[in-house]
């Protein structure tokens, strides 16, 4: 509930006078008193306007050419609504508030033209018993009347004391019943006055009778039989002496204010409906949504995911100070946020947005859970920020499976290291006693075979613990340990294309190699290594009647290797998976590799600053083009240091 209409009356004269004189200059005095005598008809219903209170709001009612007017009163009511709603006010809770604003103000401004008609009532008999003293002819009769009341934009009517028979009518109450104003003389108020509302005029006239004044509301009666609903203020006429010389009623279509107010209310059940709608949308996101006002952060709504992800009800909140209280809320890195850092917090004095913010947050019940949070301001159409929205999603078994997951990785690549390290020992002593029997002169030659086998078997069993080595520390290690030496590349490569050709006797394998220079800082073990693993992949994937060529050239600043075989061309939904790790292709368990000789050569070309590329076409079959700097990549000069020679 906002602040109510009857105090904000009292504590915003200033305020609301100001906005008054920027519409209608030279009044603010008399505006000051509406305010007052509204407010006080607001505190006590039954409080009364006096005669003197009155006569000064009759300047509001009065036109420029001494005629009534309603403008005045329909923009202190228009000022005073807007005013009120721009701070804060007409809420939902607010339309009893403003309902009883109305009222009190139609009383007031029934009170006003009352006085008018009784000042013009006043001039008009001064006029005319000036008139009778000067001789002048008589002009207290019909005369007087119809000056007072025929531009009157109100309706008015006389009724005699005795039995309250209309004495007179103006022409804007027999317009507002739709008969003539003579139609109305020597008629009664019940006879304008719809059936339906009949029962309680006796109980209204009685009051009117028993007090000075007395307003209700009533249906009216058209001549064409169509309704209106009426403000009706009656009060008493007296003489010198007080005794009451009849009554005097005025009666206001208020048509328009009930449409005004109907249409009010159907626009705050749409909004009221289109507000469910929204909640009903909210509670069945996943996501846990916080919508709150600006700028004093009041908590206007939170949906029921919302409530899960904290542990607690929704707890509607005042202002970014009770945030705290509400919701334990910390950063990634377990740090309470501070006031001005919560999400909500940045979205409203900012308009700071954030996307997937990590967020952690402590529930009732000492659990922790992980949210993602985005947060964001709502704008008008004059770009202001009148909300602010706040998500949170929960991604505490999410987080818990990737560290999991993270775990499981870190222990098998750690068993794989120690496997491989501690394998190396037997299996040199295997290389060791293998190498002095072929060596020997003991063997027969059957035996020797079988030595041979176990040799070729041990070897190939120590070039994988090398490649699974070399994968650990690429993994656990920072990458594989590149250690560059001047050197000349061709050595590198013509080795690697001997053992190739030593191991593969029946293949037939080409090197070529352009003119240039090839020196430059290398690996050379780990270049040996990259030939060799291409060179051997070649030889497994291609026919046995197919060669393997070898090129190597020079690129200016780089040395370009490449290494071609025929064959059928690679499928193209393998390409992009190529270097992965334990990748192998299709009938590659004959040659019982790990399917990691690929991902240790492009773990050494990068880490030598170069590049690897391959393309396969059926035409000229499969090229792995390697592209090695000869130097290392020198690293960024900082911002404002300066080079030396």
């Amino acid at each position: 509930m906002s602040l109510p209409l009857a105090d904000f009356l009292f504590q915003s004269r200033d305020v609301l006078q100001d906005a008054w004189l920027h519409e209608a200059p030279g009044s603010g005095d008399t505006f000051t008193h509406g305010l007052s005598a509204v407010a006080a008809r607001m505190s006590n219903p039954d409080a009364r306007v006096s005669d003197p209170l009155a006569r000064e709001l009759s300047l509001l009612v009065q036109g420029s050419n001494g005629h009534p007017t309603t403008t005045n009163f329909r923009r202190l009511r228009d000022t005073v609504l807007r005013v009120w709603r721009e701070r804060g006010g007409g809420g939902s809770g607010d339309e009893e508030q403003v309902e009883r604003f109305h009222d009190a103000v139609d009383s007031v401004e029934a009170a006003a033209l009352e006085a008018h008609v009784q000042a013009r009532m006043l001039a008009s008999r001064a006029a005319a018993e000036a008139a009778r003293e000067q001789g002048a002819p008589d002009a207290s009769g019909p005369q007087r009347w119809e000056d007072i009341f025929t531009h009157l934009g109100v309706g008015v009517a006389v009724m005699a004391a005795e039995d309250s028979a209309f004495v007179a009518a103006n022409p804007a109450l027999a317009r507002m019943h739709g008969q003539p104003a003579e139609a109305l003389k020597g008629l009664r108020l019940e006879d304008l006055v719809a059936p339906e509302s009949r029962g309680a005029l006796p109980r209204h006239m009685a009051a009117a009778s028993s007090k000075p004044f007395h307003e209700y509301e009533a249906l009216h009666l058209r001549r064409d039989g169509s309704r209106f609903p009426a403000f009706v203020h009656v009060t008493s006429l007296r003489d010198a002496t007080g005794r009451r010389v009849g009554r005097a009623a005025t009666v206001l279509d208020i048509t328009q204010r009930r449409n005004a107010e109907a249409e009010r209310q159907r626009l705050l059940a749409t909004i009221e409906a289109e507000r469910a709608r929204l909640a009903a949308v909210l509670d069945q996101l996943p996501a846990g949504v916080l919508i709150a006002e600006a700028p004093s952060g009041r908590l206007l709504l939170g949906n029921r995911a919302l409530e899960s992800l904290l542990g607690h009800p929704f707890r509607p909140s005042a202002s970014l100070a009770d945030y705290e209280s509400s919701h334990q809320m910390f950063t990634a890195d377990n740090q309470p946020l501070a006031d001005d850092a919560w999400p909500m917090a940045r979205a409203l004095r900012t308009g700071e947005t954030r996307q997937a913010e990590p967020l952690q947050v402590r529930r009732p019940d000492g659990t922790t859970a992980h949210l993602l949070g985005s947060s964001a301001p709502v704008r008008d159409r004059d770009d202001h920020i009148v909300a602010g929205v706040v998500t949170l999603v929960d991604v505490t078994e999410r987080r818990r499976a990737e560290e999991a997951a993270r775990e499981a990785a870190q222990f098998g690549e750690r068993l794989i290291a120690i496997v491989s390290h501690d394998l190396r020992n037997p299996l040199n002593a295997i290389q060791l006693s293998v190498t002095k029997l072929l060596h020997g002169d003991a063997l027969q030659e059957r035996d020797r075979k079988a030595v041979s086998r176990i040799a070729r078997s041990s070897e190939r069993m120590a070039r994988m613990i090398s490649e699974l080595l070399d994968f650990t520390r690429s993994r656990l290690g920072g990458g594989i340990p590149i250690e560059r030496v001047p050197g000349d590349v061709r050595a590198a490569v013509r080795q690697a294309v001997e053992e190739l050709e030593a191991a593969w006797p029946e293949r037939s394998l080409t090197l070529n190699v352009g003119p240039g220079r090839y020196d430059g800082a290398w690996d050379s073990g780990r270049l040996l290594q990259v030939v060799s693993n291409l060179g051997g992949n070649a030889l497994q994937y291609s026919p046995p009647d197919s060669p393997v060529r070898f090129t190597l050239s020079d690129a200016d600043a780089h040395v370009v290797l490449e290494v071609q075989n025929g064959g059928d061309p690679i499928p193209p939904d393998m390409l992009p998976r190529l270097f992965d790790p334990f990748r192998r292709g299709a009938g590659s368990n004959t040659h019982g590799g790990l399917g990691l000789g690929l991902y240790i050569v492009e773990q050494v070309v990068k880490g030598h600053g170069g590049r690897i590329e391959v393309r396969s076409r059926a035409s000229e079959g499969t090229v792995f083009r390697v592209l090695l700097p000869r130097e290392p990549a020198q690293p960024a000069t900082p911002p404002g240091s300066v080079g030396g020679g």
